[in-house]
């Protein structure tokens, strides 16, 4: 494979690197050519070029033609390795002018700016018009201006090019022509004959896939076109309110990914990031490595807060560029007179209606009509006196267990799973734990939901400072507990009416609760007596069974 590149990718002229956005399964290329940038601390880099020997970037191509729509004029060829198709090309121009409208119309963004001549076939852009250029996007000119430093660009659908750091609002979209890639384990070559010259190129066989539908891109390639246009021309529009150079963020990938959704929810193809974003579960959001899945927040806040709230984020972003995106969005949710901590619980209370858990409550509460087809949330396996994480801009959830929630910065739901149904209990003070453990005795799972947008205040309560009781009383079945439990005791004792001691049990934790089996096993119908420790007074406790 590298004796192939070595072959290929041969080196040419001296250009600085340009950003780009690029909509793949793995690492988006605007993080990549941002931080090739980066690493080479703003110096000019090499640009590769896949034209070997004698050859020129123009022998891969010969006539270009132009297909001009209302806001938009296309690029493309009908023969060689950048070759697509006319119906290709009517598809394009019918879905960019629908995310068009829907970008610029309905939600009322700012309009791209487009570059006066293409990146690829250097041709001149009529005014007004923003660019598109459809080619085999591994065989583009300047390879690692366009896609970073490794010069390739592995499983894309398309890119938006931005001209430079210095003139960043201006950019172009390059489209796949067949939405398929250069297989990097196996590559295979081809060659055209240019007057006398054996051109060598890559050569793309491997197709990009739905993982979700299991269908081809390049056999359904106008599904590809819908999802990738309201993508790719969004990165063009965020880039009219920040400049992408300095101010990278997870946002610029989330919203798009997002937006596509939006725009063609029929094609789903963000599916396949959401298992990898869950797994970051606990994570601060702005700081997930998997920004794509990020969009499921963007779902959130476009179809539950407000559609248009995504641009009064980056208007946000236009006033106060240096601001992180958690303060873009108190921002305007404040704006809104939101409270951020309720709008990023309900947050993750709603996205624990995913996969399996949709099918336990009302479709009304779902915040999207897919979560039935995403995978189920991750959790953290609970025991009993869990203290949960509450780091800033995140959200956890933990199966099972019994929190201890002194001290606990956030809020705090559980969901109570009975006979295939789901019930939410918020939880307003650590208070509030005591009914919902006499409700859990009669559910079949737990799952705890917390979040933390800020710096709130500890739940109010103390559980220390009540005194200790059995619940429930009178017992009947489940579980009996004790709590809260002095920490300078080490055990709880029974005794019956006559004073006998039935049992001592020891614990290390504020809470105890014993099974149905062992409290039937030591204890008949009757009036028993309870404390901790060996000494001081007894409460009474009554069993019925």
């Amino acid at each position: 494979m590298f004796k192939a590149l070595r072959k290929v990718l041969l080196m040419s002229s001296v250009c600085v690197v340009a950003v780009t956005s690029v909509y793949a399964h793995g690492r988006c290329g605007t993080m990549q050519a941002v931080e090739s940038w980066i690493e080479n601390k703003g110096k000019v880099v090499s640009a590769a070029t896949a034209t070997p020997g004698s050859c020129e970037i123009e022998d891969y191509y010969d006539s270009v033609y132009s297909r001009t729509t209302t806001h938009f004029q296309i690029f493309y060829v009908l023969k060689g390795p950048h070759a697509t198709t006319e119906k290709f090309v009517d598809s394009l121009a019918v879905n960019l002018e629908k995310a068009w409208d829907l970008h610029i119309n309905k939600n009322r963004m700012r309009e791209p700016l487009g570059r006066d001549t293409t990146v690829h076939f250097l041709k001149p852009v009529k005014p007004g018009h923003y660019g598109v250029e459809v080619l085999e996007l591994n065989l583009v000119r300047n390879p690692k201006v366009i896609h970073g430093r490794t010069g390739f660009c592995e499983d894309c659908f398309a890119i938006t090019n931005f001209a430079g750091r210095n003139d960043w609002q201006k950019s172009e979209m390059l489209i796949d022509n067949d939405f398929k890639t250069v297989n990097l384990y196996d590559a295979e070559y081809d060659t055209l004959n240019v007057g006398g010259k054996k051109c060598a190129y890559w050569k793309s066989t491997t197709e990009i896939r739905n993982p979700f539908q299991k269908y081809s891109y390049a056999e359904k390639w106008d599904k590809a076109i819908r999802v990738t246009v309201f993508h790719e021309l969004y990165h063009a529009i965020q880039t009219r309110y920040l400049n992408p150079y300095e101010h990278l963020n997870f946002w610029f990938e989330a919203s798009a990914t997002g937006m596509e959704e939006v725009g063609a929810p029929e094609v789903n193809d963000y599916f396949r990031y959401i298992p990898d974003f869950y797994r970051q579960a606990g994570k601060p959001l702005d700081e997930t490595t998997f920004p794509y899945g990020a969009s499921l927040f963007f779902l959130y806040l476009h179809n539950q807060v407000d559609p248009l709230l995504d641009k009064s984020i980056w208007e946000s972003f236009a006033k106060n560029p240096e601001g992180s995106y958690r303060q873009q969005l108190a921002q305007v949710l404040e704006d809104r007179k939101k409270n951020t901590q309720d709008v990023f619980q309900d947050f993750a209370e709603r996205l624990s209606y995913s996969g399996e858990n949709s099918h336990a409550v009302d479709s009304s509460v779902w915040f999207s009509k897919d979560q039935p087809f995403w995978t189920d949330v991750f959790y953290n396996p609970a025991e009993e006196g869990f203290r949960p994480d509450s780091s800033i801009f995140a959200y956890n959830y933990y199966a099972g267990g019994f929190p201890n929630l002194e001290n606990y910065a956030g809020k705090a739901s559980v969901l109570l799973f009975k006979d295939g149904h789901a019930h939410l209990r918020k939880i307003s003070s650590v208070n509030t734990l005591d009914s919902i453990r006499i409700e859990s005795f009669g559910s079949d799972s737990l799952l705890w939901i917390f979040s933390r947008f800020e710096n709130p205040s500890p739940l109010p309560g103390k559980l220390a400072t009540k005194p200790l009781r059995a619940y429930p009383t009178p017992w009947r079945y489940g579980n009996l507990c004790f709590s809260p439990l002095p920490l300078d005791k080490k055990f709880i004792e029974v005794r019956n009416r006559r004073g006998d001691l039935v049992f001592r049990e020891k614990y290390d934790g504020e809470t105890l609760c014993l099974d149905e089996a062992f409290i039937k096993s030591k204890m008949v119908p009757g009036v028993y007596r309870y404390r901790a420790g060996s000494s001081g007074k007894t409460k009474d406790l009554m069993i019925i069974y």
